[in-house]
Order: C-alpha cells, then structure tokens, then sequence
C-alpha cells in the first residue's frame, strides 16, 4: 500500500497548502530519500497504528482484496485495544513503563487483550464496551482460519462493524480522559522522534485517514457508508 506524504518545502512553496506526493508504507512510519520536485525528506507521521491498519483494509476493499480487507479490520480492532488499555490504565495512575510490561503478558494472544479491554473499560466507565457480534466474530474467524473467501457485503458489514466498535471506544476515551489520549499521543511521538535522531531538517505529519482520534466526534461521526463512498466503494 501506499500513503499520501507531504514535503515541508513543497508546502511553503505552496503558500501553506499541504502538497501531497504518493510514497510505499512504511512499518516505523519514516519517510526519508526525495520528493518528487527533490527535496530532502525526513518525515514522520502521527497516524496511530489502528487508523493506519484501517485505512489499509479499506484500501484493500477498493483494490478487491476482500479477504485481506477484514483481516487488516480485525487488526486494527486489536491495535485500538492496545492503545485504549493504556490510556485507561494512564487514568488509573499507571505508568506507561508499567503498562508496557503488562502489556507484553498478554501480547501473544488476542482473547487475552480482548478480556483486559472490556474488563479495564468496564472498571473505568460502569458499562460493557461495544464490541463485535458472535456473528462478526465467526466471520472473522471463518476468514482467518477456514479460508472463507467473504463477499463484498460481508465485508462491507464487517468494516462497518469494526468501525462502531473503534469510533464509540474513541468517542469515550475522549469525552471521559482526553488529558489521558493527548498524552498517549504525545509519547507516541516522542517515540518516533527518538528514531528520527538530530538530523534536520525534519517534519511530522497527521496523514488524512478515514479514523483519526485527534478529531472531535462528541457531537457524532459520519457514518461508515459515507465513509467507504469517498473511497468510492458502492455500501
């Protein structure tokens, strides 16, 4: 897959604009080497690694990769999980360092990350977490282990799912520990500074993707079929 980067120098020369230019995705989200008018690049993007697993599966819709499309939804399913967890266990006081090393008892298996999700959730807010349908489920699975090859709709009704289950969580976590999600984003980049070192000049970017857990949703979000029609995708 590839992801839309915008070149700094391109940019000013834009007045501003963002100039976008096409680049291959990247596993530690650094883009170095040229843009397409030469420019030296050194360009890190924000985007957490849910939103940019989800914007692969919807990408793998549109090139008719089904099956990978609902495994790349499941991914990003597990990843917010991750990322909830330690933003809730940041609320309760918890370390990052601490959470970290919890975090990697249950790593390996996602039926575990999946109890210590809806149990944390639960704990902090007094309600179940909306999580997938048995029916979602099976299909997951069907997928993934039984070599079920879905059919648009099927998938369609699992990124929709998918979607809920990542968008009501995000919509939580903001409106109950936003303090908590800004400081879990500021280690994030931190972290991807780190990588980049002292080389200069350097630039950090949020990439356009259809979840993005900086944006205001506490009055609603568009609706997953919206969504896919501006990838055009027919719901």
């Amino acid at each position: 897959m590839r992801i839309n980067i915008s070149c700094p120098q391109c940019a000013q020369a834009a007045g501003g604009f963002a100039v976008f230019h096409l680049e291959e995705i990247r596993e530690d989200g650094l883009y170095t080497g040229k843009c397409p008018q030469g420019h030296d690049l050194l360009v890190a993007t924000q985007t957490l690694r849910h939103e940019m697993l989800f914007e692969i599966a919807l990408n793998a819709i549109v090139d008719g990769y089904r099956r990978e499309a609902i495994s790349s939804f499941a991914a990003a399913i597990e990843r917010f999980y991750e990322f909830a967890i330690g933003v809730l266990a940041r609320n309760r006081g918890v370390s990052s360092t601490i959470s970290a090393a919890a975090w990697k008892t249950v790593a390996a298996q996602s039926e575990r990350q999946l109890g210590a999700f809806t149990f944390l959730y639960t704990v902090s807010f007094g309600e179940v977490p909306r999580l997938l349908s048995d029916r979602m489920v099976k299909l997951r699975n069907d997928v993934t282990h039984r070599g079920l090859l879905p059919d648009q709709k099927q998938v369609l009704d699992f990124g929709a799912a998918a979607y809920e289950v990542i968008q009501t969580g995000v919509r939580k976590l903001r409106a109950a520990c936003i303090d908590d999600v800004n400081a879990a984003l500021g280690e994030h980049v931190e972290e991807i500074a780190e990588k980049m070192g002292s080389v200069y000049p350097r630039a950090f970017q949020v990439t356009p993707t259809a979840l993005n857990v900086i944006q205001d949703i506490s009055t609603g979000y568009p609706a997953f079929k919206d969504v896919v029609a501006r990838y055009g995708i027919p719901a």
